[in-house]
């Protein structure tokens, strides 16, 4: 007699195969992601700060930004661990950092689709129950690796996942978390992976902190909802309580050698970025906006699976992922979003709002299948993800190519410059002093003898502790989230260059603010130089020596109509240049900067004359640059603007005393 065949064991293999398939599926979709993130190569400038402390690490120095001062001017240390061992061991940072970044974009794929898969939709019960015929589940695996896909053609992801810095790496512990925590929701056991995994992410990003708190309050009230009046006894039941001890042993002893090391139990960067007023929840709100339009299509994908609520099965994974989703958009919003690009700080709950989308496609897969094929069922949802993905990809990815080759731009001038800085430093034969606003790529290549100010505070203990605000500098909202400064610290130091992040024009609140001293006004001037092998000319401000401002000939601000907004106007005025519409306007308020300014200020003149030069009228520019050089004689471009009048006209002589005067002030412009 013929044996039955055994059905269970059919679905059984059914199951296999199809898991197999799924694996598959995201080994070639991770390659196809890897050869994408490859192909938009970068490395974001504030990798390099990373780069500084673990070189400073690696030569015994410490972990320090600058030789001699423990400021943790850092949010990722063990991204810095890891690296510090590849370097010793012979690894260039550089490209190694890239490398493990998309390693663990990789990861987050996978651990993304094992969150679909882990959470399994209930609501698809309550549909077969009402129809004659139950719906199989073949194809729920398949919809299950739709978050991945998303993430694949989501511009935020691949953008951060080549950067060369931890995002991945967070991202990839936060997940991991996250999964063991719904994994071992029922278990009698202790759950070591959960806390170990949240406890690297703490490691790798202070927001681990936030994730732990978080989903420890969910365990309580969930723990309250199930078990009522005995949540508090299950909640420190014993096997919870070494569990939630994995966790919170090592973080105390990580906060006791970190205030021991640096004096502060947060990271320097916590000072000197957040803030609790009006303008960081404003600066919050728009960068919540620009993530709502980016990749939540309008509110859509946020709103959408709060339908999946109707099934009471699924509170438990539901009420999670919203807490966690939730309570990350206000925390961002809150410390006012991000100064990087492409919506980093919301990175780590976007598998979260695309597993829950993904999740409301089953719902409809199910319902479809009810009274048509399951081919048909799958066929709709797959063409509203490949439809979303499509939208995701097109409506970025201008965006994308535009943010890459602009951080290219910035860390190859970065580059140059720091390795211009090192040559200087190297030249005077002693440790330099140099004051930036963008210390990323230009304090590696300027190397460790060079000690560099961050005009933002990140890496500068005084400024991000003790800022002294300009409240009519400060008004308003400029674009810059790093809002405190401290100028006369900074001159205090006496920095050998300072450097703009914009050139000449002072844009950072930092970089205004030393407009407003008169250290700044007396001993600075605009110092242009030339890599002709890189076809590049860069300025700084140079200092001048004691001896060169003994005869300086004027007060400050020596000006009775002084006003430290002058050099908001200045500011004003450098942008109207910009657009040729505007000319008149910008010189009106070049005019303006300059009769509230201090009597040593001739930059406007120089400006002034420029514009005069464009609009052909080279006597009005003469006079202009005449008057320029009459205030400041250090102002090397009037003189040269000069020069080029005088030979036009054939006067040798004066032509002759102006090239003088450029080559004094700053042989390097005619290189």
């Amino acid at each position: 007699m013929a044996k039955k065949p055994d059905k269970r064991s059919a679905v059984k293999i059914d199951k296999k195969s199809g898991n197999t398939l799924i694996y598959i599926f995201l080994v070639v979709l991770s390659v196809s992601f890897a050869y994408i993130c490859f192909n938009n190569k970068f490395l974001q400038d504030d990798a390099y700060i990373s780069f500084r402390f673990i070189e400073n690490f690696v030569n015994g120095n410490g972990l320090v930004f600058n030789i001699g001062e423990k400021v943790e001017g850092y949010t990722n240390l063990l991204w810095v661990l890891i690296l510090s061992g590849m370097k010793v061991v012979g690894f260039n940072i550089e490209s190694f950092s890239q490398y493990l970044s998309v390693f663990f974009g990789v990861i987050v794929l996978f651990i993304t689709y094992r969150l679909a898969d882990i959470y399994k939709i209930t609501g698809n019960y309550q549909t077969v129950k009402k129809s004659k015929t139950a719906v199989p589940n073949s194809s729920a695996g398949y919809i299950d690796l739709i978050p991945s896909v998303m993430l694949v053609f989501t511009a935020s992801f691949i953008f951060w996942s080549v950067s060369g810095m931890e995002t991945t790496m967070f991202m990839t512990f936060s997940l991991a978390g996250i999964y063991f925590y719904i994994k071992g929701k029922d278990s009698e056991k202790v759950n070591y992976l959960f806390p170990l995994f949240i406890l690297l992410s703490t490691l790798t990003r202070p927001e681990g902190l936030y994730f732990f708190g978080l989903i420890m309050i969910h365990k309580f009230l969930f723990s309250h909802k199930e078990k009522g009046a005995i949540a508090f006894k299950s909640f420190f039941a014993k096997n919870e309580i070494l569990s939630y001890l994995i966790y919170i042993v090592p973080v105390i002893f990580y906060f006791l050698i970190r205030y021991s090391y640096y004096g502060y139990l947060f990271p320097n960067t916590y000072y000197a970025k957040t803030g609790l007023t009006e303008v960081y929840f404003s600066a919050g709100a728009e960068y919540f906006l620009n993530f709502l339009t980016s990749y939540m299509l309008y509110g859509v994908m946020l709103i959408a699976p709060l339908y999946l609520f109707k099934n009471k099965e699924n509170l438990f994974v539901l009420t999670l992922f919203y807490l966690l989703i939730v309570s990350f958009l206000i925390y961002t919003i809150i410390v006012g979003g991000d100064v990087l690009k492409q919506n980093r700080f919301f990175l780590t709950i976007l598998p979260l709002i695309y597993i829950l989308f993904a999740k409301l496609l089953l719902e409809i897969y199910y319902r479809i299948s009810v009274k048509n094929s399951q081919s048909f069922a799958l066929g709709i949802v797959t063409v509203i993800a490949a439809s979303v993905c499509i939208y995701y990809y097109s409506s970025q990815k201008e965006k994308l190519d535009s943010d890459i080759q602009s951080e290219n731009g910035l860390v190859e001038k970065m580059k140059i410059t720091g390795n211009w800085f090192k040559t200087k430093q190297q030249d005077l034969g002693r440790p330099m002093t140099l004051a930036a606003t963008t210390i990323g790529a230009v304090s590696y290549f300027a190397g460790q003898n060079v000690n560099v100010i961050d005009l933002l505070g990140l890496t500068d203990k005084e400024i991000a502790h003790n800022p002294k605000i300009i409240p009519e500098i400060s008004a308003g909202d400029i674009g810059w989230k790093e809002r405190n400064y401290n100028a006369d610290y900074v001159m205090s130091r006496d920095p050998d260059y300072v450097y703009f992040s914009t050139g000449v024009k002072p844009s950072a609140y930092g970089e205004r603010a030393l407009y407003t001293t008169e250290e700044f006004i007396k001993y600075y001037y605009p110092y242009y130089f030339t890599d002709r092998s890189g076809n590049f000319t860069d300025v700084v401000y140079k200092r001048k020596s004691e001896e060169e401002v003994l005869n300086y000939p004027h007060d400050f601000p020596g000006n009775t109509n002084y006003k430290v907004t002058y050099v908001n106007m200045f500011n004003q005025a450098m942008n109207s240049s910009r657009d040729k519409s505007r000319t008149q306007a910008a010189i009106d308020e070049f005019k303006q900067s300059m009769n509230t300014g201090p009597a040593g200020f001739g930059l406007p003149y120089q400006y002034i004359g420029d514009l005069y030069m464009q609009m052909g009228k080279k006597e009005e520019a003469k006079n202009s640059y005449k008057k320029a050089v009459e205030i400041d004689d250090y102002n090397v471009i009037a003189h040269y603007q000069l020069y080029q009048i005088y030979s036009e006209a054939g006067d040798s002589l004066n032509a002759s005393n102006s090239i003088q005067k450029v080559q004094k002030y700053d042989p390097e412009v005619l290189r």
